[in-house]
C-alpha cells in the first residue's frame, strides 16, 4: 500500500512537471492546467497524508508485534520455569513417596516385632504367673496340712497336759 501511494505520488510530480515544462500560450490551457496542478497538489497532499498516516499506522502495527513478540517470549520462559518447577515437584513428590513406603515397610516390620516380643512377653508372663499360682497353692496346701499338723499337735499337747496333771492329781493324792 505504501509502496502504490509512492507510485502514485511519483506520477503526480512527474505530469506537474510536464504541465509546467511546457510552455503553452493559451489562457484556456493555462488555467485548466492551473486547475488541474491545483487539483493534483491537493491530491498530492491527500496523498502523503494517507502515506503518512499509513506509516505511522505501520510503524504502530510494529510497535504492538514487538511487543506482542516479548510478551509471547514472556509467557514461554514462564511456561518453560513453570514446566521445569511442575517436574522437579513430580521428581520430589516421588521421592518422598519412596521415602514414605520405605518408612511404613519399616516400620511395619518394628510393630510387628514389637507385637511379637509383647506376645512372648505376655505369653512368658502368664507361664510365670501360673508358676506362681502353683506354687502359691502347693505353699497353701503345705500350710494348711502344717495348720492340721499344728492343731493335731496342740490337740495332743493338751491331752498330754490333762494326762500329767490327771497323774500329778493322783499322785498328790496319794
Amino acid at each position: 500500500e505504501v509502496m502504490e501511494m509512492r507510485k502514485i505520488v511519483a506520477e503526480y510530480e512527474k505530469t506537474i512537471a510536464q504541465m509546467i515544462g511546457k510552455p503553452e500560450d493559451e489562457q484556456r490551457e493555462k488555467s485548466v492546467s492551473h486547475q488541474t496542478v491545483q487539483q493534483l497538489v491537493l491530491e498530492k497532499e491527500q496523498a502523503l497524508a494517507d502515506l503518512n498516516s499509513v506509516e505511522k499506522s505501520l510503524a504502530d502495527l510494529f510497535r504492538r508485534y514487538e511487543k506482542m513478540k516479548e510478551v509471547l517470549e514472556g509467557f514461554r520462559k514462564n511456561e518453560e520455569v513453570l514446566k521445569r518447577c511442575a517436574q522437579e515437584y513430580l521428581s520430589r513428590v516421588k521421592k518422598e513417596e519412596q521415602r514414605y513406603q520405605a518408612l511404613k515397610v519399616h516400620a511395619e516390620e518394628k510393630l510387628d516385632r514389637a507385637n511379637a516380643e509383647i506376645a512372648q512377653v505376655r505369653g512368658k508372663a502368664q507361664q510365670e504367673q501360673a508358676a506362681h499360682q502353683a506354687s502359691l497353692r502347693k505353699e497353701q496346701l503345705r500350710v494348711d496340712a502344717l495348720e492340721r499338723t499344728l492343731e493335731q499337735k496342740n490337740k495332743e499337747i493338751e491331752e498330754l497336759t490333762k494326762i500329767c496333771d490327771e497323774l500329778i492329781a493322783k499322785m498328790g493324792k496319794s
